[in-house]
């Protein structure tokens, strides 16, 4: 298992701390993805979301602008399906997956979605992790890496950040901030425990903030978790992540 050591460590907390807020329209921005490309080292960071039905995007946004090789969308429309990292297949709970992990070289230089879109582009890796999957939509981000192949401490960088980038897209979309007690008719107190657990805060941390007892914040966060249907804190974080979610503005586009 890869090591994350402690100068990763301190760059993600830096990236986490500095990390512009979204909008509904654009949850991940431009700088947000250029800054997580820059930590993680790669040549680009995209995020979108597409509509399961037809592939409409809700929401699209890289890192900064890329031309793609002359007919790359028509490439991904007849070819994408045989990406093993393909957008339809995982969820959030999969984790952070990395294609050269997934797949051999030569098992992937034999399929028409490496030789049609991935070798014209220059693509020779990808990290790719889902932020958000229901039957409906999924959320992506993906990194592409050029001259080389991501390595499993990269890959560990992205998932020690997993947790804050479904956060930062929650935040952006409104449904972290009121959706608690609306939902499960969780008290006021319910949610300001449950939202700094699932933010990683620990109990004596929270007690401390919002001074009372680490007693009485896990007698919070039990009854949270019971009304919610839960029994930790990384499951309360993916039944907030499969919240009903506002309407984007679409466009359509397809990416993989």
């Amino acid at each position: 298992m890869a090591r994350v050591r402690e100068g990763d460590l301190r760059r993600i907390m830096a990236f986490v701390a500095s990390a512009p807020f979204g909008t509904p329209d654009d949850p991940l921005p431009r700088p947000t993805l250029a800054a997580l490309r820059d930590l993680v080292g790669a040549e680009d960071a995209e995020y979108f979301e597409l509509r399961r039905a037809d592939r409409a995007v809700l929401a699209a946004a890289q890192s900064h602008d890329l031309a793609s090789a002359p007919g790359s969308e028509d490439a991904l429309l007849v070819h994408g399906w045989q990406n093993p990292l393909t957008w339809r297949r995982w969820n959030p709970a999969d984790g952070v997956l990395r294609l050269s992990e997934r797949i051999g070289r030569r098992d992937l230089e034999r399929m028409g979605f490496y030789q049609e879109f991935m070798r014209p582009n220059r693509l020779r890796d990808t990290l790719k992790v889902w932020l958000w999957s229901s039957p409906t939509s999924a959320a992506c981000i993906q990194m592409w890496r050029c001259d080389g192949e991501f390595n499993a401490r990269e890959q560990a960088l992205l998932a020690v950040l997993h947790h804050d980038l479904i956060v930062l897209r929650e935040e952006a979309l409104g449904s972290v901030s009121g959706a608690w007690t609306s939902d499960a008719s969780l008290t006021t107190r319910e949610g300001e425990v449950l939202m700094l657990a699932c933010r990683g805060v620990s109990d004596e941390e929270i007690a401390e903030r919002l001074g009372t007892s680490t007693a009485t914040v896990g007698k919070h966060l039990e009854h949270a978790y019971a009304k919610l249907g839960v029994h930790s804190r990384a499951e309360a974080l993916w039944r907030l992540a499969a919240r009903p979610r506002p309407a984007h503005r679409t466009a359509e586009a397809p990416p993989t």
